[in-house]
């Protein structure tokens, strides 16, 4: 199947490709779940950011299949949508919501919620995600007996039968091959629907067949203890909380704490937050004119008073000096690809991508 030469294609709400600067590729997956933050760049023994991705929309689904070269943290939280993860390579892992997620296992997020998911220091990950608006996964599921009545409302985790996971994950790289070599078949019609059901049909087979179960309680306690932490993150942005703050924002002690931080965030609570503070340096730096701000104003305002310390901190979370940054902004050309609900994914190319 080749393009009509005689009338130009739109353009297919596919995307592929390789990237070395860790935004656009997050802006790649908000094609999937638009609410992606990051991912980030963990900086190993002065290794740049490598990563790969396919994404796109079929027939409703929202498809993802990539791989980062190395550990870097990322969060999601998609509304409306059932989102699916896994493994696509034996031998990696991922933390997610208090669980680790690996080979032939399935991770539902819980609905409308952030997530933030990390791995090992240094270690790869490489995965497929799919999300499913809820009105087509309820229809699916209708005939499906066990599966029918399991409620979909909370983190899942599923342990897949190798059969039907062998056939999940190859309907992944045919959907990666084809968004890299012949995209327009992927655009069509027919095609999409047909892979596209395929592949849920494939994702349910694999959920029908088992659940694992942990203490809900325990994890639905350190789920609360991070959301008010994140909520005084949120009410404070501009202040350098101490570890007591924080604890105190929380109502728990810093050995809890610290538990469910790891547990959720893949970090300790200090190193949350201050990232959480680069993070806003960031996006200020991004959106102020070169002209008119300093670096030194800005760190400064979000409680980054050892301008040293800061510098290094910043470079080891976004791979480039604060200074960097405030030069390129404003100077980002983009890429429009079409994506869910007939909105628009703006993928940016940031210098050196």
């Amino acid at each position: 199947m080749t393009p009509d030469a005689a009338a130009p294609e739109p353009a297919p709400p596919i995307l592929a490709g390789r990237f070395t600067d860790p935004e656009a590729m997050a802006q790649a997956l908000r094609g999937v779940s638009p609410a992606t933050a990051g991912p980030y760049p963990a900086i190993v023994a002065g290794r740049p950011f490598e990563g790969e991705l396919a994404v796109g929309m079929l027939h409703r689904l929202g498809i993802a299949v990539g791989r980062f070269a190395q550990a870097i943290p990322q969060s999601a939280g998609i509304a409306g949508q059932h989102t699916f993860m896994m493994a696509t390579e034996p031998g990696l892992t991922r933390r997610v919501s208090g669980w680790r997620l690996g080979e032939g296992q399935i991770f539902h997020f819980r609905p409308s919620e952030q997530t933030v998911a990390s791995s090992p220091h240094g270690q790869p990950w490489a995965f497929g995600i799919i999300a499913v608006p809820f009105d087509r996964m309820a229809a699916e599921r209708a005939a499906l007996g066990a599966l029918a009545s399991l409620p979909l409302d909370d983190d899942r985790m599923f342990q897949a039968p190798r059969a039907p996971q062998q056939r999940l994950l190859a309907l992944l790289q045919d959907f990666a091959r084809l968004a890299r070599e012949a995209p327009w078949v992927l655009a069509a019609p027919a095609p999409a629907r047909a892979l596209s059901g395929s592949l849920l049909e494939a994702l349910l087979a694999c959920l029908d067949q088992g659940q694992l179960r942990r203490d809900r309680a325990a994890l639905r306690r350190h789920r609360q203890i991070v959301a008010r932490l994140d909520q005084a993150l949120r009410d404070r942005p501009e202040e350098m909380l101490s570890l007591g703050d924080l604890c105190r924002a929380a109502g728990v002690a810093p050995r809890t704490l610290g538990l469910a931080c790891q547990e959720f965030l893949g970090m300790g609570p200090v190193q949350h937050a201050r990232g959480r503070r680069l993070d806003l340096v960031r996006q200020h730096l991004l959106a102020a004119d070169p002209a008119r701000s300093q670096v030194t104003g800005v760190a400064m305002r979000f409680g980054f008073w050892e301008l040293g310390r800061f510098a290094a901190a910043y470079r080891a979370r976004f791979g480039e000096r604060p200074s960097a940054t405030l030069q390129r902004a404003g100077h980002a050309e983009a890429i429009v690809l079409p994506a869910a609900s007939c909105q628009d994914c703006i993928v940016a190319r940031r210098s050196g991508s």
